[in-house]
This record gives structure tokens, C-alpha cells and sequence, in this order.
């Protein structure tokens, strides 16, 4: 779902390598960037159920859950991180409640509905009396 290409879009190599460097041999650990991101998808499931076909906003907070995950690890948290993931929580509420999509659907399109019960329609604008009024 997640890849380190995905994560690289977010923060630099260097960043990435130094994160996931917890034995201090200079090199990226694949397992400890798996580590966390398995734990920020666990976070994610305890709100929503992780969809085959996830949306842009949801790959974007796995991908932000999983550097906050980096970086507690390394004890690197900031108050940026802290708001970020509140941020994200919020997100997964809406997400939860389905006031959020969590998926594509191959057939879903955008269109524009008109609808003529609006409260002012442009083209039939009635004059009201201004008497009363400051």
C-alpha cells in the first residue's frame, strides 16, 4: 500500500535512513519502516476498515502516521508532529461516520446537479422593499 517512494515524498532520504537507523550502521532498515508502518495502518483500523482501493487523503495520513511513528521511535516528536496527528484523527473520525471517502470506485464521476430551489436564482430576482430598512 505504502512504499518508501511514497514516504520519500514527505521527508528526504537522509531523513528516512537516519530514522530508520536504530543499530547506527549508516544504512536504511526496511523492517524498522515496515515496523511503523504496520503500526500506523493498525492506528488507522481502529477507526475505519482499510479499503482495497484507498483515497489520495487516506494514503497521505498512512504516510504521515507512519513518519510520526519514525519518528517517537527515535524520541523526535515536535509539536508540528503532535498537531499532524490530532489533524489526522480528525480525519479518520469523519472518515469512520462515512462524512469521508475512504475509497475509489472505478465508476464514480463528478457532475454538476442543478437545482432550482435554491434561495435566490439569478435569473428570476424579485425587487423587496427597502421601507424600514437602515
Amino acid at each position: 500500500m505504502i512504499t518508501n517512494e511514497d514516504l520519500l515524498k514527505e521527508i528526504s532520504e537522509i531523513e528516512l535512513t537516519q530514522l530508520s537507523d536504530i543499530n547506527a550502521t549508516g544504512e536504511l532498515n526496511q523492517s524498522v519502516i515496515d515496523d511503523a508502518l504496520n503500526d500506523a495502518i493498525s492506528f488507522v483500523e481502529s477507526f475505519i476498515v482499510l479499503p482495497d482501493n484507498p483515497t489520495p487523503l487516506l494514503k497521505k495520513i498512512i504516510i504521515d502516521l507512519t513518519i510520526y511513528e519514525l519518528r517517537r521511535k527515535n524520541d523526535l516528536l515536535g509539536d508540528s508532529d503532535k498537531e499532524l496527528k490530532k489533524e489526522n484523527e480528525s480525519y479518520l473520525s469523519k472518515m469512520s461516520t462515512g462524512r469521508l471517502k475512504t475509497e475509489i470506485t472505478p465508476t464514480s464521476t463528478a457532475s454538476v446537479v442543478s437545482h432550482s430551489s435554491f434561495a435566490f436564482a439569478h435569473q428570476k430576482r424579485k425587487r423587496i422593499k427597502k421601507e424600514g430598512f437602515r
